[in-house]
């Protein structure tokens, strides 16, 4: 799409202009917005523009230009910069065997597009890894400074990000489909946990709903749940609207995922204390005959007087402590564990009258971190500190208080009349409560038979779940979001996904975990190439350890080289893992 100059009169100031761009959205055809606005014509003539109007169609002129410039470009006196370091995801998109492009092909033959879909899909994948944004930025700025990458236009980016959110499960299955034949799939346990992502925009539609931002934002958010494979490679994704509660969404997920890739035997399910539930507890072992763990807060109102006793006991016959120590002897962690039959309660159908009541045999594992313990000391007692610094000078507002209301004692007192007045001071009892609670945690699973450290690791591999929601959105970016249509959001997300996939797989499968992600994407997005007027290249990455280790791991001698010819780039992207 074409840029256009856009002349209005919105005030007594005169002629006011502004740069335009058409663009185009699939089904409703070709739209226009504001690129850049340059100002009313009066004001610019003061600042010494002799004729405003031929300035800004001059300007005009040479973005035109520069959109053609981009399809085609020509080597002139400057260089021309290529990323070259995505040749790492190719390779680990050729590791998954020729029937994955085939595959891809097949299932999007509807969209009838007039190029290799596979090959689009892994352009915009590469794209999101290399240096994340919009669609537009990818057609500008990305894909053409990709070496090797076939250019698209515009619209056939927001054609296709649109058509493969249509049905965005059917490319997640294709890829679980052929990880599992290159590199099998672990799928005794599961980790599941659900974030979310906003969007600037002052109203809410079907999908985008204001509900509990992970953000602390108050804008229309997407929800947004993850499921790990044993093996922290990702399995599934599901998005829904954001004000949906997470909680029904593990039972929906774990049933999905096990119809979808034909898993008959149990699963454990690993999830955080937000997703510790009775109805969840019902499904898993009632419904599903699968196992869970679960974290259970200890602070909680749902951890029974008996419980909490137990937790702060020390040892004895009957509740003897491990310690854990490395390897100067320091403790680590100490940890008990006990079995018994527990007693749940909850509605199992929406529609029923009453609960229905069931007994689950169960470990707990309570766990003591003296780290942990000395940093949530610290925290609570400077949460008390600001507290006792608001009741002395009465400057306490009920809905400024957040989780710190539970410090504090609110009572109303009535005077002159029917005037109310909020009297507040220091529950030091709850406060004394957490502090002697600081350090512990408490496991809940139904694997009765399995040990505690078993337990404890199982659980403990949950960060990798969070950390995958991290890297989604810091390092790829996948907010905040720049499309509208509820399919372009989804294919946005789609291609996020296959980004942190296969980054993940590079991360634990070629590198065997001895690379960290963020370091991968630190080579990829480093390792550029500048193409010089002979046709030959220059070398302008920066030599470091991860550099290093990825020219020993893979054999590339000329990885590090200053120059380097069209061969050698090429012979870099044949890379085999």
């Amino acid at each position: 799409m074409a840029y256009f100059l856009k002349k209005t009169t919105p005030s007594k100031k005169g002629l006011y202009l502004q740069i335009y761009e058409g663009y185009y959205v699939p089904r409703k055809g070709k739209r226009n917005r504001s690129f850049k606005a340059l100002g009313y014509y009066d004001e610019l003539k003061a600042k010494g523009i002799e004729d405003p109007i031929a300035w800004a169609k001059g300007q005009i002129d040479g973005l035109n230009e520069g959109l053609g410039a981009r399809k085609d470009a020509q080597i002139g006196d400057a260089s021309t910069s290529k990323n070259a370091g995505y040749f790492l995801a190719k390779a680990m998109f050729d590791a998954l065997g020729k029937g994955f492009c085939r595959d891809l092909d097949i299932v999007a033959r509807p969209h009838r597009a007039q190029y290799d879909f596979a090959a689009f899909l892994k352009t915009l994948t590469y794209a999101q890894i290399v240096e994340p944004g919009s669609k537009l930025k990818a057609f500008r700025d990305v894909i053409p400074n990709l070496y090797g990458a076939e250019p698209y236009s515009y619209d056939q980016i927001l054609d296709g990000v649109n058509f493969i959110g249509r049905d965005f499960h059917k490319y997640v299955e294709v890829l679980n489909h052929h990880i599992g034949k290159a590199y099998g799939r672990r799928l005794g346990v599961g980790y599941f946990d659900c974030t979310n992502y906003y969007f600037e925009i002052d109203g809410e539609d079907e999908w985008r709903r204001k509900g509990p931002s992970k953000e602390g934002r108050h804008d229309p958010i997407i929800g947004q749940s993850l499921l790990l494979d044993a093996d922290m490679v990702p399995l599934d994704m599901e998005l829904y609207p954001g004000n949906e509660s997470e909680k029904p969404l593990l039972r929906r997920r774990i049933e999905d995922m096990k119809s979808r890739n034909g898993v008959a035997g149990r699963v454990i399910q690993v999830a955080d204390k937000g997703l510790n539930c009775a109805r969840n507890v019902y499904a898993a072992v009632k419904e599903a005959d699968d196992g869970y763990i679960f974290s259970k807060s200890v602070h909680g109102r749902n951890l029974s007087d008996a419980e909490r006793k137990w937790v702060l006991l020390s040892d004895g016959e009957a509740n003897e402590w491990h310690d854990v120590r490395d390897g100067s002897g320091r403790l680590k962690y100490r940890y008990k564990e006990c079995v018994d039959d527990f007693r749940y309660r909850c509605r199992v159908d929406p529609g029923d009258e009453g609960e229905t009541e069931f007994t689950v045999r169960e470990k707990r594992i309570v766990t003591y971190n003296p780290s942990l313990a000395a940093k949530q000391r610290r925290e609570i007692r400077r949460t008390v500190e600001r507290l006792e610094a608001k009741v002395r000078y009465k400057e306490i507002v009920r809905e400024e208080l957040g989780d710190s209301a539970k410090y504090v004692n609110l009572e109303a007192k009535t005077v002159e009349g029917e005037r109310v007045k909020i009297a507040a001071s220091l529950n030091q009892k709850k406060i004394d409560e957490d502090l002697s609670l600081a350090g512990y945690n408490l496991l809940v699973t139904s694997e009765a038979g399995a040990g505690a450290r078993e337990i404890y690791k199982a659980y403990h591999n949950l960060w990798r779940i969070e950390h995958s929601f991290r890297v989604m959105k810091t390092c790829l970016e996948a907010r905040p979001v720049y499309v509208s249509d509820p399919n372009t959001i989804f294919g946005h997300f789609l291609v996020v996904y296959y980004a942190l996939t296969v980054m993940r797989l590079l991360e634990l499968k070629a590198f065997e975990d001895k690379l960290p992600i963020e370091q991968l994407f630190d080579f990829i997005r480093g390792y550029n190439v500048t193409e010089t007027r002979e046709g030959g290249f220059v070398n302008n990455a920066t030599d470091t350890p991860t550099y290093r280790a990825v020219k020993e791991k893979l054999g590339l001698a000329k990885l590090g080289n200053v120059y380097l010819s069209k061969k050698d780039l090429d012979n870099l992207f044949k890379t085999e893992f």
